[in-house]
């Protein structure tokens, strides 16, 4: 999560914004310096810190998708690696050059360990910064021990030493407090404060991070340093996007703008609108953040910046590669080829305009990953020279050493691209990558970075392992391990080394070593989901590569005892269903960016004590077989079913059962074909404890591609599911204790949009229902509020949301459940509102009222086509909105039938004692029982419950 700050501080520091002047000065220097005052290595330090971020993004080590979807897949082998212990000592001496003896004055010392710092040699650093205390001690300077005090925080947050670099921050403040008022004392506070908030930030603390830079920008505006309180108010914004608050982020950078446009052109100016553009590309804004990225290239390019170019280049690739997800999320190859060629070239302009060749290094580490994803294998492998002369003239420092590190994991990369490796001079060895890696590890060892160290050991591990040398994998991922829980602080990368040693065990046949290692990666990514919502441009970082992964990969390995005739223990299918129902806490953290709340285990409690007529239904699909779990109430054992299937079968009969429900047609005799295979596999194992148990609910936690159906439409051969069963969909999430909805005080706002807006009329049709649809919920005598059409915009609707206490919102407009947050919206008639708005539309609603929306009525939205994610979208709505369940459509819907639908479900909802999921399914049963044209299941199945069944 603080990545991004690193990020932005090395690029405010290498446009020349912010430079480190003079850090140690004394009090008489630095007062005839003033207002410029020049103790500056404090604030810059801050995001220049990890300036080895910008040269090499992967802090820690992401696995491949090949590699991790097969762990036993190994490089074509000529020879086996040497033993560790032996490529490690063969390394060549890479000493780093000692820097020559200064005398032991302030200036001195402080230009020495600002060289260090820079140069990534933090342990270094802190030697000469702690000699330069003691001067100060001496000296009796107060304001000095405060400025280096911040600069000790700074390297020991590097090096991992977090309670040290608190204790040094905390320091500093104190030594701040002890002077006299003065504009020197106001401009340390205010860098020291700054040092403060990039600590706390980097410690998760986003929220403090926001407040202490708000007094760092009141100090530096007394100050008239009205650079710096820009530069503050930047860093501010990009706390605000670590707490997922990514819209007011963009408010607080297009601010900044409009004052900066006042201004003649700066590189100030041009590091907000890179900043901006960033966060635009972050909330999907596509357009807005090529704009703001282009006028800050132009502004760079009128400065004749070549580093300001340069990062203006860089931000443009990664937008270009954002665009082609896209693409490739909405089916559009062609287009998606376009942008990954656009990035391609734009990494290039990055390498070629740099005038520091770290930017060049990483533009071209940027590009060498692109061809990698592309199957450009002969260019990826031509640029591997070019790179390798670039990496050895890097100073040695942290940098170099994740410069190294990235080039060895795109040769890894290269190498088991599932296909054999060409036998052209670029192709790496293995023995070739193994020896960068050990440069890599002997410059570690040398700048004493434990960090780094457990970094490469973990990729030397990865070889190995990719080598089929099991026992030497196995022992460097050990002491990658040792090395970053006990030397260092990388709480955030430790969990990939279990991962990476959970396969090695698993390979190996150490079924029990292996589960261990997979619950120690489970539970330390989880620890992290604040971190792993965190989106950097920088970082080279897929949830889906990364964090998925592991959860699947250990539900397989505790659904798969040692002994194919014995069953998994019950404590294993008790973990297991854990980690799916964690897996869908962090799908859903991953889709809306930013952390939720997870009740473990939750369901439970309330099957258990509040309705013992409901089951819970957890299906995993799994690379060869499809697991089902069944959690009955009052009973602690689950039951487990296995069905021996490819995750490809699962998906193509999955995908024409989806096909058949959407058909028009007047027979159904196609969905009831393949609702029966789907009810054997989910259903059937079950039916007799089901129905010996006087279940009348099933509660599914679904996972992948079962999403995409309705459960309802399930077919036992003689009834479809909903004949028999309430249904509802869980995430393993609740916003709210669940309650049942209280029929006495209910009352409705119902708000609905027969005309799309303009910019949205080539996208959508008229909803010339609407007015029927609201009228019948009228109709059913509930107390209800209209907002219709044109006085359906986002102020009404919020005014409304404040004025009333509505326990059920009602919305007839189109909109969209997309793959991602910015794709998932709804229509007003002034624009859209995204889901990511909803919950500031709800907020103020929530700090005056207690009283939670119960239900959410979504009637004409539906569903990006096929995505599995997309029932994210909807629970993702809920959340948002703080509603305790959503119903809503899995795809488009007969505006015609949306009035039969919302005069039955206020029908039912208005009876006492029939709980959400029970109104609903009444609902759907009447559309089935219907003589009309409404009773093929393509008209009542896709409406889902997702949250509260109560």
């Amino acid at each position: 999560m603080a990545s991004k700050r690193f990020v932005l501080l090395h690029r405010l520091q290498k446009l020349g914004i912010v430079g480190f002047g003079n850090w140690g000065l004394s009090k008489a220097q630095a007062k005839s310096r003033l207002p410029k005052f020049k103790y500056r290595y404090g604030f810059l330090a801050a995001l220049t810190a990890l300036c080895c971020v910008v040269v090499v993004p992967m802090v820690g080590r992401t696995a491949t998708p090949t590699v991790v979807a097969n762990p036993s897949i190994s490089v074509v082998k000529t020879q086996s690696l040497p033993l560790p212990s032996t490529l490690l000592a063969s390394v060549g001496d890479s000493t780093a050059q000692p820097l020559p003896n200064l005398a032991k004055n302030p200036e001195s010392l402080d230009e020495q360990a600002k060289t260090l710092y820079l140069a990534g040699r933090f342990s270094e650093a802190v030697s000469v910064l702690q000699q330069l205390l003691q001067v100060y001690q001496t000296n009796g300077d107060l304001l000095g021990q405060a400025v280096v005090q911040s600069n000790l925080a700074l390297n020991y947050q590097q090096l991992g030493r977090t309670q040290e670099a608190t204790q040094a921050i905390a320091a500093a403040l104190q030594g701040v407090e002890k002077t006299q008022n003065s504009s020197e004392r106001s401009a340390v506070w205010a860098q020291s404060l700054d040092v403060q908030a990039n600590l706390q930030l980097a410690k998760g603390e986003a929220e403090q991070a926001v407040a202490t830079w708000e007094q760092a920008a009141a100090l530096y505006s007394q100050l008239g340093d009205t650079n710096r309180a820009t530069l503050t108010r930047i860093n501010q914004a990009q706390a605000l996007q670590a707490l997922g608050l990514y819209r007011r982020s963009v408010s607080t950078l297009q601010t900044l703008k409009q004052s900066l446009d006042k201004q003649p052109d700066s590189l100030t100016k041009a590091s907000n609108l890179l900043s901006l553009g960033e966060a635009l590309r972050v909330i999907g804004n596509l357009e807005e953040a090529d704009a703001n990225l282009q006028e800050s290239l132009k502004i760079a390019q009128n400065l004749k910046s070549p580093d300001a170019i340069s990062a203006a280049y860089l931000s443009l690739g990664n937008l270009a590669r954002t665009q082609a997800d896209q693409k490739i999320g909405q089916a559009q190859p062609k287009e998606a080829q376009k942008q990954r060629q656009a990035a391609l070239d734009f990494y290039q302009k990055a390498s070629d305009t740099a005038a520091i060749s770290k930017t060049q290094t990483q533009a071209q580490l940027n590009r060498l990953r692109l061809l990698i994803e592309m199957k450009k294998w002969q260019e990826a492998q031509a640029l591997y020279p070019q790179l390798q002369g670039q990496i050895a003239n890097l100073p040695v420092g942290r940098p170099a050493i994740y410069a190294q590190v990235n080039l060895a994991r795109s040769m890894m990369k290269l190498r088991t691209r599932g296909e054999k490796p060409s036998s052209t001079p670029e192709t790496r060895a293995p023995q070739d990558i193994a020896q960068i890696l050990a440069v890599a590890y002997q410059q570690a060892e040398q700048l004493n970075d434990g960090r780094s160290q457990a970094v490469v050991l973990s990729d030397l591990g990865h070889l190995y392992e990719l080598q089929n040398q099991w026992t030497d994998a196995e022992q460097l991922t050990q002491r990658a391990l040792v090395l970053s829980q006990q030397s260092v602080n990388a709480s955030d990368i430790d969990y990939e080394f279990s991962w990476q040693l959970g396969r090695i065990f698993k390979a190996q046949g150490k079924y029990q070593q292996a589960i261990a290692a997979y619950d120690e990666a489970f539970e330390r990514s989880r620890s992290l989901r604040g971190d792993l919502v965190a989106t950097n441009p920088d970082v080279q970082f897929s949830f889906r590569d990364s964090v998925e992964p592991v959860y699947r990969q250990f539900v397989d390995l505790l659904l798969t005892p040692p002994s194919r005739e014995a069953e998994p223990p019950q404590q294993n299918l008790q973990k297991a269903r854990e980690v799916l129902e964690a897996l869908q806490v962090a799908q859903l953290q991953n889709f809306l960016q930013q952390a939720c709340e997870e009740k473990r285990l939750e369901i439970d409690r309330i099957i258990d004590q509040k309705d013992s007529q409901t089951a819970v239904i957890y299906p995993i699909i799994l690379d060869n077989r499809l697991e089902v779990m069944v959690k009955l109430p009052k009973e602690d054992q689950l039951y487990r079913s296995s069905t021996e299937i490819s995750r490809d079968s699962v998906a193509k009969t999955l995908k024409q059962f989806k096909t058949t429900l959407e058909t028009e047609s007047p027979f159904d005799q196609p969905v009831k074909k393949v609702g029966k295979t789907v009810y054997d596999w989910l259903i059937a194992p079950f039916s007799d404890r089901l129905e010996a148990g006087g279940i009348k609910t099933l509660i599914f936690v679904l996972d992948g591609s079962l999403r995409t159906i309705p459960m309802a439409a399930l077919y036992d051969g003689e009834r479809y599911l909903v004949e028999k069963y309430a249904v509802s969909l869980a995430l393993g999430l609740e916003v709210r204790d669940p309650e049942p909805l209280l029929r006495q005080n209910m009352k409705v706002l119902a708000a609905g949009l027969t005309d799309p807006p303009k910019q949205f009329e080539n996208t959508y049709s008229k909803l010339q229902n609407v007015k029927h649809e609201l009228d019948a919920i009228k109709d059913t005598n509930v107390p209800v509020k209209f907002i219709l059409d044109q006085a359906f915009t986002e102020g009404n609707f919020q005014q409304a949301m404040n004025s009333n206490n509505y326990q059920v919102v009602h919305l007839a407009t189109h909109g969209q459940f997309g793959a991602t947050r910015e794709r998932t919206y709804l229509l007003v008639a002034d624009g859209a509102i995204y889901v990511d708005q909803l919950s500031e539309l709800f907020r103020t609603r929530g700090q005056s009222r207690e009283d939670a929306v119960e239900l959410l009525v979504l009637s004409a939205c539906k569903t990006a086509s096929g995505n599995d994610r997309a029932v994210l979208g909807i629970a993702g709505t809920a959340v948002q909105a703080g509603a305790r369940s959503v119903i809503a459509g899995l795809w488009s819907l007969a505006d015609d039938s949306s009035v039969l639908f919302a005069q039955e479900l206020y029908k039912y909802l208005g009876e006492p004692g029939i709980s959400r999921a029970e109104a609903l399914r009444r609902t759907q049963v009447a559309f089935l029982k219907d003589e009309s044209k409404y009773q093929h299941p393509r008209f009542w199945a896709p409406y889902v419950l997702v949250g509260s069944w109560l």
